[in-house]
């Protein structure tokens, strides 16, 4: 069987490795634009700060290793289109034909049409060619402020990278909040306090009109002409989509694809970025552009092609960060989005320290818990911390994705000790605080 992966990121690269452990005489090649495999996007703002030491440490494995496994690599290489008559992959290095073609070809950057959006010192952040850019020209111009347009999780962990590099920060948004698709206002204050005192400011309900010099000198955001050195664009991104679109497949914010992945052809299925799938919540089509949901796609559609019945679950977009020490943790739907579709909740809130109060050392955490009336079902949470965020919201989306009750997180069996968490964690406390709204 010949199987034709067109990308090579998360998603394309651990489809690879998921269909090469089940298939050991499948022909599997990768054709990526790119010349080199996976690596990850997410760790990218590190590498600006100087966490990570070199762009090219965040490359997972070296190209040697997927030849080793005997799969293909057509790297540095343009698919032009696909012919899914003759079942062929046109390139710009010639035809490739598949039995089966997966197309990982993930998202871009969307840039606003911002006058000056074009000139030298702006910058977005998704490729390891952007950080090189960005480092070179911190390295040359030794820039002191940045203005980072767009408060979701790429511009305040870009804002982080700037900051500690002994930037004056400033993050303009549109919305009311930062991380408005991930969080309530009440949650983001949390976050938009310990930005703050790291240096970083904020302007909402506002955005950039103009980027001014080449290389930049100033934003215009209304009348205001505001200083900046450096501009980053984090707007969030676009699925590619023009491929499939240009091969008649359905598509729509994504490529549409059914529970095994599969597009409109059955020979031809989409993963990661670019796959648009089912909201556990609402029901409704939706892009989960996660790192982790690209592996699972990937894994999901290797074992169908193997002749498993894989199925891709809804999702809840499970999420997490830290920005300056302080975690953010987040999955399904918030409290504001939930009563624009009409869903009747039930919200739970704790603040309290991750320590008993005996103990030395506890930090402050918040958990907020949201239920659907309805059936009583968890639905959503967001977690902000000083730490341990992470273990106590990847519990409650494992209660979620089970289907999971208030009485289910109120009656939780949890673990304690002094050292590492209180006898009553937050998770049953926010739980209980949901359960008497149902009463």
């Amino acid at each position: 069987m010949k199987i034709v992966v067109v990308g090579s990121g998360t998603a394309g690269s651990n489809f690879a490795l998921f269909m090469r452990k089940l298939d050991r005489k499948a022909e599997i090649t990768v054709i990526g634009k790119e010349e080199t495999m996976q690596y990850s996007p997410c760790a990218l703002p590190h590498v600006i700060s100087g966490t990570i030491e070199k762009p090219e440490d965040v490359i997972v494995f070296p190209n040697e290793f997927y030849e080793r496994q005997k799969i293909n690599l057509m790297l540095g290489t343009e698919v032009k289109s696909i012919d899914r008559k003759r079942k062929v992959v046109v390139t710009d290095k010639g035809e490739v034909p598949y039995d089966k073609l997966v197309l990982a070809v993930g998202s871009k950057a969307f840039v606003p049409p911002i006058k000056g959006v074009e000139n030298e010192g702006v910058f977005t952040l998704k490729s390891l060619d952007d950080v090189r850019k960005i480092k070179a020209y911190i390295a040359e111009r030794k820039p002191k402020r940045a203005v980072v347009i767009g408060a979701g999780l790429i511009g305040l962990e870009g804002a982080e990278a700037f900051a500690k590099l002994g930037m004056e920060v400033l993050v303009v948004e549109l919305m009311n909040r930062l991380m408005p698709t991930m969080l309530d206002k009440d949650t983001a204050k949390i976050v938009q306090k310990e930005m703050e005192e790291h240096g970083v400011s904020f302007r909402f309900n506002e955005g950039v009109s103009e980027i001014i010099g080449s290389p930049v000198r100033a934003v215009k955001i209304g009348e205001e002409e505001v200083p900046a050195d450096l501009v980053l664009v984090a707007t969030g991104v676009r699925a590619n989509t023009d491929l499939a679109k240009a091969a008649g497949l359905d598509v729509h914010w994504g490529i549409v694809v059914n529970e095994h992945l599969q597009t409109s052809d059955p020979d031809i299925y989409a993963i990661g970025d670019c796959a648009e799938v089912i909201d556990a919540v609402t029901g409704e089509r939706t892009l989960s552009q996660l790192g982790t949901s690209a592996v699972r796609m990937a894994k999901v559609a290797a074992e169908h092609i193997a002749g498993k019945d894989a199925s891709f679950r809804p999702v809840f977009n499970t999420a997490i960060t830290e920005l300056f020490g302080l975690e953010i943790g987040t999955f399904g739907i918030t409290e504001e989005r939930a009563k624009k579709a009409g869903v009747e909740i039930a919200v739970g809130k704790f603040k309290g320290s991750t320590k008993p109060e005996y103990y030395p050392g506890g930090k402050p955490i918040t958990v907020k818990v949201i239920f659907r009336k309805s059936d009583r079902k968890l639905i959503g949470a967001q977690i902000v911390g000083g730490e341990r965020v992470w273990g106590r919201i990847m519990t409650l989306s494992a209660l979620a994705q089970k289907g999971a009750t208030v009485e289910d997180v109120v009656y939780l069996e949890t673990a304690y000790a002094p050292p590492i968490s209180p006898t009553i964690d937050p998770i049953t406390v926010a739980a209980e605080m949901a359960l008497r709204r149902f009463r």
